[in-house]
């Protein structure tokens, strides 16, 4: 990177490949990258969602996620232009959903920058069951067989049928263009800036040391990862394939319209509540068809970081276009979730909502209120001692967890509440001391008693 002005990085995803971890590896050694010239752009990482949900109109009708993003972008490049570091990070996976005028817009505003952006590409036949998951957990309801087969013919024509299939509203396949469509990501980006500002970072494969993507990352950054050791505080783990299944229903239940209420199913109930299930369940496999699709679209990627002129980190051959079935654990059966793992699952969900709407009446509600509340909740409760003797133990067992979630949401909303007052009322007491501590200060000045000024203050 040139040293003549100063450089912002855009680390743009793509989804599922490694971004969640570098970001974290950010964070940790946030100071030390700092002292090698480099920031970390805004005072939290936070700041970052909500600039590049600004710059790509992605508030989907949520007020919330409207209030926080509303000219975030433009709060974020003024940070950014008032740093002295040498370069500037910037890192985002929505980044990667940027068609060519929202990246015209991107590098416009930072006119007088150099501007590079980082491109993360990971071997396609790894990546697609944890799309999947993704696209579940942030409120999809499309089945694994399903969301398979759309990705096979999005990958179809260079692409092309599945950029056909996401203007007509097939969300696999929007999901498709979003995380799995590298060459789309390039075309977009060198056509704003010069090739050999577009960095794409091959992530490097499963044998390979954990610390490689971030000696690749560091390399961009013309750092020196050495200095850099701090580990990630969280990184991103999979789910199972009876809770993603599970997760699926409960969604298809919801029907959620804000994103922001999502955080209840994404993080409480899956993160945390399924996620320890991991290692006992089974994972979502690929399919024969699928995987050799995958290994044909990684050649495609191939050929395109060949003829691009991008600049390209780490080694291509972790885009394997030949590779054992086996290594991959393929399953040509498929067999889906049986309702045994379904309801093991939904029981571990139901303890984990409860526990939430227990601690969400406590933050939400007066004292007085509570148990009738509560009991009011359990009253609306089969339980899971009642979803055996249901005809359908699984839909029985989804209803409870949808009325648990819709309760922690309504709560949560209580509680937000709640806490805005008790901030406004801690303000207002604060700035009542601080109008009695300055009319002391006028009263010692004119010779009056610390008592009467403070009398006269509250008058």
């Amino acid at each position: 990177m040139s040293t003549r002005q100063p450089v912002v990085v855009l680390h743009v995803g793509a989804m599922k490949t490694g971004t969640t971890y570098l970001q974290n590896k950010v964070l940790a050694n946030r100071d030390a990258l700092a002292e090698q010239g480099v920031d970390f752009a805004g005072e939290r990482w936070r700041q970052q969602v909500s600039a590049v949900q600004d710059l790509l109109s992605l508030a989907q009708h949520d007020p919330n996620v409207e209030q926080l993003s509303s000219g975030a972008w433009d709060r974020l490049v003024h940070q950014i232009r008032g740093t002295d570091a040498r370069a500037s990070l910037l890192s985002m996976e929505f980044l990667s959903f940027a068609g060519e005028e929202a990246a015209r817009r991107a590098v416009s505003s930072l006119q007088g920058l150099e501007v590079h952006v980082v491109i993360t590409v990971r071997d396609t036949a790894a990546i697609i069951p944890s799309l999947w998951q993704t696209s579940i957990t942030s409120g999809g309801v499309t089945t694994w067989p399903r969301y398979t087969k759309v990705v096979r013919a999005s990958m179809r024509a260079g692409g092309r049928v599945g950029s056909g299939l996401a203007r007509a509203g097939v969300p696999s396949a929007r999901r498709f263009g979003e995380a799995i469509d590298i060459p789309r990501m390039i075309r977009v980006w060198t056509s704003v800036l010069p090739a050999d500002r577009v960095h794409v970072l091959v992530v490097p494969g499963s044998s390979a040391p954990r610390d490689r993507l971030w000696e690749l990352f560091s390399e961009i950054l013309e750092v020196d990862p050495a200095a850099l050791t701090a580990p990630p505080e969280h990184v991103n783990e999979s789910l199972g394939l009876p809770s993603a299944e599970l997760v699926r229903r409960l969604n298809a239940a919801l029907r959620l319209r804000q994103p922001s209420q999502q955080r209840t199913v994404k993080v409480d109930l899956a993160r945390d509540g399924l996620g320890p299930l991991r290692a006992e369940e089974r994972r979502a496999q690929l399919d024969p068809a699928t995987f050799r699709a995958a290994l044909r679209w990684n050649k495609h990627i191939r050929s395109v970081l060949a003829s691009s002129g991008v600049r390209v980190h780490g080694d291509v051959a972790d885009l394997p276009t030949e590779a054992d079935p086996a290594d991959y654990q393929v399953d040509a059966v498929q067999e889906p979730a049986a309702e045994r793992e379904l309801i093991r699952a939904a029981r571990q969900g139901f303890r984990t909502l409860r526990r939430l709407n227990r601690r969400l009446v406590r933050e939400a509600l007066p004292r007085q209120g509570r148990a009738r509340y509560l009991s009011h909740l359990a009253a609306q409760l089969a339980f899971p001692r009642g979803w055996q003797a249901a005809d359908d133990p699984v839909a029985l067992a989804v209803e409870d967890l949808a009325t648990l979630t819709r309760s922690a949401i309504r709560l949560e909303r209580l509680a937000a509440r709640r806490r805005r007052r008790a901030r406004r009322r801690k303000a207002r007491r604060r700035a009542a001391r601080q109008a009695a501590r300055r009319a002391e200060r006028r009263a010692e000045r004119r010779g009056v008693s610390g008592a009467e000024a403070a009398d006269a203050s509250e008058g």
